[in-house]
């Protein structure tokens, strides 16, 4: 077959596996689908499981309560913007931007269970009950997260991510902080011990199950073994 022939058919072949496709929104608009969803699922999971603000609400400063969930909200909707912005080829976060958000969700939740427990004198962690507390806030953290999780996955890739691990740990950390917002006045306990075991374990875990989802999605996508 001649060289003509070859590039002939190449160009037939192309053609034909040409379709429309749907443009993507930008960036902005897709962060704001993932965060109505987050809304709808916090709410969601305050309702169905009849959670009511901790009891000491009133002795912790403003700044402290609504405050730093307000602050929270803010990062958790810009790791997951980050995210959607990771899923676009030359639109990606550098990594330095990725180690700082990431980082910094982490040390604000760290930071806010010192804070609170400092101030609190809510309920005392009893003795026996560390299990059972932990695995049933452990399980709301995870509840209130996943919807977020889900939609801002799904979106990443439906895009063309160029790193879908470092836009599922994105993700994931965006969908955690968001949660543990929430948490913060809702979870009752006031021992540092259940903060950092159980909701810092929780964000941590839900990182790792985003950053495993965009290996899983790229060794699918690649056919890598």
């Amino acid at each position: 077959m001649s060289t003509d022939l070859l590039l002939e058919a190449l160009r037939r072949s192309i053609s034909d596996d040409l379709v429309p496709v749907r443009p993507l929104p930008p960036a902005w608009i897709r962060t704001l689908q993932a965060a109505a969803v987050a809304a709808i699922g916090l709410a969601l999971v305050v309702f169905v499981f009849k959670l009511s603000p901790r009891p000491d609400m009133e002795q912790l400063p403003m700044w402290l309560s609504w405050g730093c969930t307000a602050l929270q909200l803010g990062i958790g909707v810009l790791l997951l913007g980050m995210a959607l912005r990771e899923a676009v080829p030359g639109q990606g976060v550098p990594i330095g931007t990725v180690a700082l958000g990431v980082g910094t969700a982490v040390l604000i939740q760290i930071l806010v269970g010192i804070a609170t427990w400092m101030h609190s004198t809510g309920m005392p962690l009893e003795k026996g009950h560390g299990l059972s507390a932990g695995i049933t806030c452990t399980t709301h953290d995870i509840a209130m997260a996943l919807p977020a999780l889900l939609v801002t996955v799904w979106l990443v890739f439906r895009a063309l991510p160029l790193r879908p691990s470092i836009a599922g740990l994105l993700g994931g950390a965006g969908a955690a902080v968001t949660a543990d917002a929430v948490t913060h006045i809702l979870c009752p306990m006031s021992d540092l011990r259940h903060v950092l075991v159980w909701h810092t374990g929780a964000l941590i875990g839900l990182m790792l199950v985003g950053w495993l989802a965009g290996k899983l999605w790229e060794r699918n996508r690649f056919g890598q073994g």
